[in-house]
C-alpha cells in the first residue's frame, strides 16, 4: 500500500526537477557567448514505481533527476580538429610563400629583376656604342652591381624569413607545452570530481577548447576510456574516464603524465644557404635532457608547425642521397665514407654544406669537408666525406668507428625528403642562376684584356670574396685543374661551389677602377683599338642565349622562379580556402548540436516555469487534501 504522503513526494520530485532545469537553462543563457561552452540539459527518468496488490498493478512515484549532460558530438569534434589542422598547415605555408613571392618585387617595384635586367642591358648597349668611354664603363659596372645586390638582398630576405619561421616554431612549441600542462591539470580536477559522482561539464568544456587550440598547431587524437574499479566481470565503473591526447602516434598528455616538447638548435647546416641554429623538435627527457626527435615530416602529422617546417626546410623531395660504397677508419682524413649518387649532380645545383651531418644507414655522423669526382658527363657522382665524428656519452665529438662490414651498400643522405618547394629549394635555384651566369661571363671575360692591356686570366668579372676579403679566382683555378687532368672537386677549392646568391658580386678591382673592365681582346688593345668590343658583344649575346639555362635566357630563368612561386602560393591558397570552408562547415554542424540558442532557451524557460508552477500546484492541492484528512476527518 502506498504511503499516505506519496502524492506530496511525487509533487516535490517535480519541483526539484524543474528547479534544476530552470537553473541549467539560466546557466546556458549566461554562457551563450562563452567560447567553447556547450549547451547543458537535465537528464531525467520516471522514479521507480510502487507495486500494488490492486487491479491497476503499479503506481508512479514521480521523476528522478539523474544528471546534467552536455550536448556534444564526438564525431563532429574529431572531424573539426582534423580539418582545422589541415587548414592551419596550408594557411601557414601560404603566408610564408606569399612573403617569398613579395621579396622578388617583380610586379610593382622599380627594383624588380626585369627592370634591373633592362637597365643592365641598356647600359651594355650604350657601352657597345663607345667602349672606351669611362662614364659608360662605370654605368655598366654599376648596373651589374645593382643587379647582383638585388639577388643578394633577395637571399638575405629569404634567410630572414627562415629565421622568422624558426622563431615562430619555438613559440608554437612553447604553446603546445602550455596547453598540455593545462589539459593535465584539468584531467586531475575532472577525475577527482567525477570519481565522486560529481558533474564536471564546465571543466570538460575548458579542456575541449584547449584541444581545439592544440589542433591548430598539430593534429590531435583524443581517446577517452572509462576508469574501472576491479577487473573482469567484477569491474565497476568509477564514473570517471581516462582522457588521453595524442599527437601523431605518441601520447602528449593523459591522467598519468604530461609530456613536453623542446627545440634544439642544429649544430650544423643541412643546406648550404641555411641560417645557423635552425631548430629541430624533440621530446623533453628527465631533467630537461633531450629525448627522441619528433618527426614532423612523417605522413600523419599536420598543423601549422608542419606547414612552417615545409617552407623552412622544403627541398622538393630532392635531398643529397646515395649509396655507401666504401667506409674506412683511421685514414689521413680520419674516418671517411664514400657515397655514390644514383644520378650525378652538376656543380651549379650543388647545395651540400662544406661541413655538416650525414646519415649513414640510419645513424647520424658529423663530417668536416668533402671531396667529389666528376663523371664523363661532367657531373659530380662520387663524394667522400672526411673526418667523420660522433657524439660520445660525455657530449664530445670523437672519431667515428664505422661498421664497415654491415653498412656498405646501405643508404646515405644529408637531410630528409620534404615534398615542398621551400626556402632551400628556391635558394638552390638562385645559386644555380648566379653560378651559371657567372661561369658564362667569366669564361668570356678572362680571355680578354682591360683598357690598360693587362690580361684578365686571373680576374673573374662575377665572383665572391673569401674569408680574407679577397675575390675567388674561379676560372683560372678550374683551368689549372683541367690542364693537370684533375677531375676532382673539394669543398675547400676556389670553385663555383663557393659562389652563392648571398655572396655574389662584381670583382672588387673592377668596381674600384673602371679601366679593369674587359670589353675586348689583348691584341686589339695592343694595336691601340680602344673601341674594340668583341668580348662585350659576346657578353651581350649571353643575356639572350636560349641555351644558357634549361628554362631559357637569364630573364626566363628568373621568370620561371617567379612563376613557380606564384603557382605554389596559389596552390596553398586554394588548399587553405577549401579546408577553411570545410572547417567552418564542420564547426557549424558542431555548433548546431552544442551551442546555446537563445530562442530555444527562452522557450525552455517558459516550459519549465509552467512545469514548476504545476508541480507547486500539486503540492498545494495535496496540502488541502491532507488538511481535510488530518484536521477535519473524524
Amino acid at each position: 500500500m502506498p504511503s499516505t504522503f506519496l502524492g506530496l513526494n511525487t509533487g516535490l520530485s517535480g519541483i526539484n526537477y524543474y528547479q534544476a532545469a530552470l537553473n541549467t537553462t539560466a546557466h546556458n543563457v549566461s554562457n551563450a557567448d562563452t567560447k567553447g561552452y556547450s549547451r547543458q540539459y537535465v537528464c531525467s527518468q520516471a522514479s521507480q514505481a510502487l507495486r500494488l496488490r490492486a487491479s491497476y498493478g503499479m503506481m508512479g512515484t514521480g521523476v528522478d533527476t539523474t544528471g546534467i549532460s552536455q550536448a556534444r558530438n564526438i564525431y563532429y569534434d574529431t572531424k573539426y580538429r582534423l580539418a582545422n589542422s589541415r587548414y592551419s598547415e596550408y594557411a601557414g605555408a601560404k603566408e610564408q610563400l606569399s612573403q617569398l613571392e613579395a621579396y622578388l618585387n617583380e610586379q610593382t617595384a622599380e627594383t624588380g629583376y626585369t627592370k634591373l635586367l633592362a637597365k643592365m642591358d641598356a647600359a651594355m648597349q650604350t657601352l657597345a656604342g663607345s667602349p672606351s668611354d669611362a662614364a659608360f664603363r662605370t654605368q655598366f659596372i654599376e648596373s651589374v652591381k645593382n643587379f647582383t645586390d638585388l639577388i643578394n638582398e633577395t637571399t638575405t630576405n629569404y634567410q630572414n624569413t627562415q629565421e622568422d619561421i624558426n622563431n615562430e616554431i619555438a613559440i608554437h612549441v612553447d604553446t603546445i607545452n602550455s596547453i598540455s600542462s593545462k589539459i593535465y591539470a584539468l584531467n586531475q580536477q575532472i577525475r577527482n570530481i567525477e570519481t565522486r559522482h560529481g558533474n564536471a561539464n564546465d571543466l570538460r568544456d575548458q579542456r575541449e577548447l584547449l584541444v581545439d587550440q592544440l589542433s591548430e598547431l598539430v593534429n590531435v587524437t583524443v581517446v577517452e576510456t572509462p576508469i574501472m574499479y576491479g577487473t573482469g566481470k567484477d569491474a565497476v565503473d568509477s564514473g570517471a574516464t581516462r582522457y588521453e591526447v595524442r599527437i601523431g602516434n605518441a601520447t602528449l598528455v593523459d591522467d598519468m603524465e604530461c609530456r613536453q616538447l623542446m627545440v634544439v638548435a642544429r649544430e650544423e647546416k643541412i643546406n648550404q644557404n641555411d641560417i645557423d641554429g635552425l631548430y629541430d623538435v624533440y621530446w623533453k627527457g628527465l631533467d630537461n635532457t633531450v629525448g627522441d626527435k619528433f618527426n614532423f615530416n612523417s605522413g600523419n602529422i599536420t598543423g601549422r608547425i608542419r606547414g612552417l617546417l615545409d617552407i623552412r626546410d622544403g627541398n622538393n623531395n630532392n635531398p643529397f642521397s646515395g649509396t655507401i660504397t666504401k667506409l674506412e677508419n683511421g685514414t689521413a682524413n680520419g674516418s671517411i665514407a664514400e657515397i655514390q649518387l644514383k644520378e650525378g649532380i652538376s656543380l651549379d645545383k650543388l647545395n651540400l654544406p662544406s661541413e655538416g651531418t650525414i646519415t649513414l644507414n640510419c645513424k647520424e655522423y658529423y663530417y668536416e669537408g668533402w671531396d667529389a669526382v666528376y663523371d664523363a658527363d661532367g657531373k659530380l657522382n662520387t663524394f667522400t666525406f672526411k673526418n667523420l665524428t660522433v657524439i660520445s656519452d660525455t657530449g664530445k665529438r670523437i672519431p667515428a668507428d664505422l661498421n664497415i662490414a654491415l653498412d656498405t651498400g646501405k643508404v646515405a643522405s644529408v637531410g630528409e625528403r620534404i615534398n615542398c618547394k621551400g626556402i632551400p629549394y628556391y635558394m638552390t635555384q638562385l645559386n644555380e642562376f648566379v653560378r651559371t651566369l657567372s661561369k658564362y661571363m667569366n669564361d668570356i671575360f678572362t680571355k680578354g684584356a682591360d683598357a690598360n692591356g693587362e690580361e684578365a686570366t686571373e680576374r673573374d668579372f662575377l665572383t665572391a670574396s673569401d674569408i680574407y676579403g679577397k675575390d675567388f679566382v674561379l676560372t683560372a683555378t678550374a683551368k689549372a685543374k683541367e690542364d693537370a687532368g684533375d677531375n676532382s672537386l673539394s669543398s675547400s677549392d676556389s670553385s663555383y661551389y663557393r659562389l652563392t646568391a648571398g655572396n655574389w658580386g662584381v670583382n672588387q678591382s673592377v668596381v674600384a677602377d673602371q679601366s679593369k673592365l674587359v670589353v675586348s681582346y689583348k691584341e686589339d688593345i695592343d694595336r691601340g683599338d680602344l673601341e674594340a668590343k668583341d668580348i662585350l658583344m659576346d657578353m651581350i649575346a649571353g643575356m639572350t642565349d636560349q641555351s644558357l639555362y634549361s628554362q631559357g635566357t637569364v630573364a626566363q630563368f628568373l621568370q620561371a622562379i617567379t612563376t613557380s612561386l606564384g603557382v605554389d602560393t596559389l596552390k596553398y591558397d586554394t588548399f587553405s580556402k577549401n579546408m577553411g570552408e570545410v572547417t567552418n562547415a564542420t564547426d557549424k554542424q558542431r555548433l548546431s548540436v552544442s551551442s546555446v540558442d537563445s530562442n530555444e532557451e527562452g522557450a525552455n524557460l517558459i516550459m519549465y516555469r509552467q512545469g514548476y508552477n504545476l508541480a507547486c500546484k500539486v503540492i498545494s492541492v495535496m496540502n488541502e487534501v491532507y488538511d481535510k484528512l488530518i484536521n477535519e476527518t473524524g
